[in-house]
């Protein structure tokens, strides 16, 4: 699915009524459609008033149309509106929508004593006061009316991006109005993927408004939310020939001393997710560590890579570097990365960032080798030298500037997970984005990226295997996406209290709930 930015919508709108749909039939399609998600939500909480709050603009027309057909569908239902019955000021379509609803709907003027005065027990506010074309606070009484609805407590259903929320950015601009349910009209806005802004759309539902699919896919911002359908299409199943070579092999470079768990927790969510051979090098194995992961012995203070360069190359289908390594190893990495033949995952410890480290990364990228880089947003902050504050103002930015920079793709992990590469198509820079909102707040525990490490490390090795023909960054969000439904699944059971061991156990089944079927 895309995601789209306000002015990617207001085009998608253009396209389709110069093609002949008119712009009426349109408003009155979302307006249907916001009717029946409030009538099922009414119901579900027991609800059986509705106050409708509508604006001048587009989402106002919207809001006078939902409470029409509500009390079509017998609600009662009240309008409090920004403006009066002045139809110049309203616009043609809002303006037509008001008059129809005031022929069965009582409509009188916003203000916070009228708000007060109307809100009732067993009330279910709309908000269609703002659209997606807002771009500043609000301020003065709207400010007011705003968080007195909130802390009112009615449960509100919020029409396309709750008021107050810009559809552009993940940041909050002041005062806005947190919703249980947002229906966003014909496909979903950007902010609502993207904290803090996300928390104020609540429950998301997308409806079908009538915009041809053609005219959304023209005008989206090619920025994909990931989604099952999407994922499937990316994994295969396994061959019933297989064995533990074209499975694909993954050599973990991790775990000092002090921080063994980290590379344990690595090894096993990648034979959880289906490698066939996992190779430890560590100075020492975990007691937890699995009898199937194959341990490598390491000494940091003896010619680490000369040890490494021994290895069988099939045994490192893919190297995971990273999770629990401490200081003595980051003057060995620049020599580690180059050495990794096949895809390259750098994880915790091995963002180092520094000159030697970067050269390291664009002498894979000249060899045309695959690094995947996975920080956090204090690690993406610390290599891109900002703040942490500035990474979570626009990750989509953070994140694509740090692949520019690395000629790496890019996981920066969060709440919401953005995934970016920079590739060269025709001898223009072309970039791909994707976003992952899939995860439980149970995975903000320490040793939660160990995991997504090595699922990514299990993928890329299987990716590795010719014929895959599944692109390398469809395969890195098939990663991501996994360990975040993983955490979900895990999360359902534990709570907060599930442990990065508790989403390793549940990566088999997720993966066998995303992997096609092979044909009988």
């Amino acid at each position: 699915m895309n995601l789209f930015r306000a002015a990617d919508m207001r085009a998608a709108d253009q396209t389709a009524i110069q093609a002949g749909i008119a712009s009426l039939l349109l408003m009155d399609a979302a307006a249907r459609q916001v009717a029946e998600h409030t009538q099922a939500f009414a119901e579900r909480n027991g609800c059986t008033h509705v106050l409708a709050l509508c604006g001048k603009g587009n989402n106002g027309g919207d809001g006078y149309g939902a409470a029409r057909y509500l009390a079509q569908m017998g609600l009662c239902v009240r309008v409090l509106e920004l403006a009066t019955n002045d139809y110049v000021l309203l616009g043609n379509d809002t303006g037509t929508m008001r008059r129809a609803c005031v022929l069965s709907v009582p409509c009188e003027t916003l203000t916070l004593d009228s708000l007060n005065a109307t809100l009732i027990s067993g009330c279910v506010v709309v908000d269609a006061l703002f659209g997606s074309g807002l771009n500043r606070a609000l301020e003065g009484e709207l400010a007011e009316i705003v968080t007195f609805l909130n802390d009112a407590g009615h449960p509100v259903v919020s029409v396309d991006v709750p008021s107050g929320i810009s559809a552009d950015t993940g940041r909050v601009l002041g005062p806005h109005v947190r919703a249980n349910l947002t229906v966003q009209l014909a496909g979903a806005k950007l902010a609502s993927a993207l904290y803090p802004a996300r928390a104020a759309f609540g429950e998301q539902v997308i409806a079908d408004i009538g915009l041809p699919a053609d005219v959304l896919d023209a005008h989206s911002a090619n920025i994909i939310l990931l989604d099952d359908d999407l994922v499937m299409q990316s994994l295969r199943p396994r061959a019933p020939d297989a064995h533990k070579y074209t499975a694909g092999t993954v050599l973990v470079v991790a775990g000092s001393a002090r921080y063994l768990g980290a590379a344990a927790l690595a090894c096993h969510a990648a034979l959880r997710t289906g490698a066939g051979l996992v190779t430890l090098a560590a100075e020492t194995s975990h007691a937890g560590l699995w009898p199937e992961v194959v341990l490598e012995p390491l000494d940091w203070q003896i010619e680490p890579v000369a040890t490494l360069r021994d290895l069988p190359d099939k045994r490192a289908g893919t190297t995971v570097i990273g999770p629990g390594l401490d200081a003595q190893a980051e003057a060995h990495l620049p020599e580690l990365i180059q050495h990794a033949s096949g895809p390259l995952v750098l994880d915790a410890s091995a963002l180092t960032g520094g000159e030697a480290w970067q050269e390291a990364l664009r002498a894979r990228h000249k060899q045309h080798q695959v690094t995947v880089l996975t920080p956090h947003l204090g690690e993406a902050a610390r290599l891109l030298g900002v703040s942490t504050a500035a990474v979570v103002d626009d990750l989509l930015d953070a994140a694509i500037t740090l692949s520019m920079q690395t000629s790496a793709v890019i996981v920066l992990k969060g709440a919401t997970t953005v995934i970016a590469s920079i590739t060269q198509q025709n001898g223009l820079e072309e970039h791909q984005l994707a976003i992952s909102t899939e995860g439980h707040v149970g995975m903000a525990t320490g040793g939660s990226g160990d995991v997504l490490a090595g699922v990514l490390g299990a993928l890329l090795a299987a990716w590795a295997q010719p014929p895959n023909g599944v692109s390398l960054f469809d395969c890195v969000c098939a990663g991501v996406y996994i360990h975040g439904r993983a955490g979900k699944r895990a999360g359902y059971v534990k709570g907060v209290g599930a442990l990065p061991s508790d989403v390793i156990e549940s990566l088999p089944q997720v993966m066998a709930q995303l992997t096609p079927k092979r044909p009988k």
